[in-house]
């Protein structure tokens, strides 16, 4: 039976149409597609533009004094100032470094040797010719005579020499002195935050008893009280009363005292290991003391660590606490030696910088090892059970 002529053309039509409107459909797809990907990779661009322009404001001011702590004393106070250091340019001449300076004489441009400047006048030799000697004004009107060849160079010397001069020279005491101070400090408070805090977090997140949370909530009220409202009764109390004034001991006995922040993220993070675990143990004849010691610290290192680096950023950089109790320069730490380095008459910014350079690349080792388990430990402590 013949199909008729009409039905065949009314398909041809259909397809032909189907077909149009699949190839419509396609290219619809590839466009909302090609749309999305250019939106996207202007919301990266601009989101990664943001981030890197307001890392600017904290990655700035650390080159600029990492860059300083190599500069000489002279380049420290050029103007305008330069990023990158620059020193003389030396030449030995009979066992004596000397500056090398362009200075233009009659006969041209000649590269001389720096013997003394005193009151606008250089007396200078001839590097190739040492028993020449001659004398020119620095500058005549606004024109200079004589200007210091400079070169790019990092002064690895301003260590050391910050290192080795404190702010009280005639007490004995140096920037190594203040940095073994600060690692006694920092020391002590990690394992004074870790011993104490670490079981009063477990019996809030594991044990119930009566009252709990109630006393949980006036822990976590104590973080409203701002260090102010307590720096005068603890002078009293260790400085007139306990007599350990002058001492590390106020600096390192509150950290064996639970504080409110530690306590709180190590409770969330004990709450987020499996209630299972524990009761196992104990079926097994575990006492509370196993579970916390063989079960729930091993889990625990991220958020330990977390603590160990806030601690030590805290007892690091505390400023504080020392200007209150330490006395003597022979007990100062780096944060206090800094400032009372920064206060005598006689300022070497070259030397600061090398010195607060010193000061802080243990925060910056300290987060760049435990960086991993740092953003664990954060990132864990905010999961529910």
């Amino acid at each position: 039976m013949k199909e008729p002529k009409g039905w065949l053309r009314k398909n041809s039509r259909d397809d032909s149409s189907y077909h149009k409107s699949s190839l419509e459909t396609e290219s619809q797809h590839r466009l909302r597609l090609r749309r999305r990907f250019i939106r996207n990779g202007v919301k990266s661009l601009a989101s990664h533009a943001l981030i890197i322009f307001f890392g600017l404001f904290f990655l700035v001011p650390f080159l600029w004094m990492m860059l300083t702590a190599f500069k000489s004393e002279q380049d420290v106070s050029h103007t305008p100032p330069r990023w990158l250091p620059y020193d003389y340019k030396y030449v030995s001449i009979n066992g004596k470094e000397l500056p090398l300076y362009k200075v233009t004489t009659e006969t041209g441009v000649r590269e001389l040797a720096a013997v003394k400047i005193a009151e606008g006048v250089g007396t200078f030799v001839d590097p190739n010719n040492p028993d020449q000697v001659m004398e020119y004004k620095l500058q005549q009107g606004k024109e200079r005579i004589a200007e210091p060849i400079m070169q790019i160079s990092f002064r690895w010397q301003n260590f050391p020499d910050a290192m080795q001069r404190g702010s009280r020279p005639t007490v004995g005491t140096s920037f190594w002195v203040y940095f073994k101070n600060s690692l006694i400090v920092a020391f002590f408070a990690i394992v004074g935050t870790l011993v104490s805090n670490t079981p009063v977090a477990y019996a809030f997140a594991r044990l119930k008893f009566p009252g709990s949370n109630a006393l949980f909530i006036l822990v976590l009220a104590t973080m409203m009280l701002p260090f102010q409202v307590t720096m005068i009764p603890l002078y009293l109390l260790f400085n007139d009363f306990l007599h350990w004034g002058d001492s590390f001991l106020p600096l390192i006995v509150p950290s064996f005292f639970a504080n409110a922040y530690d306590v709180f993220l190590l409770r969330q993070f004990f709450r987020t290991i499996p209630e299972e675990m524990s009761d196992a143990a104990r079926v097994d004849g575990a006492s509370e003391w196993q579970i916390f010691t063989r079960i729930v610290l091993p889990l625990s290192v991220p958020v330990l660590a977390t603590v160990t680096v806030f601690t030590f950023l805290w007892a690091w950089n505390d400023f504080t606490g020392p200007l209150l109790f330490l006395t003597s320069p022979r007990n100062f730490t780096m944060a206090l030696g800094l400032q009372d380095f920064q206060g005598q008459h006689t300022m070497v910014w070259n030397q600061m910088m090398a010195a607060a350079t010193v000061f802080t690349l243990p925060i910056v080792i300290a987060f760049f090892f435990a960086q991993k388990t740092f953003i664990q430990g954060i990132k864990l402590t905010g999961l529910k059970e």
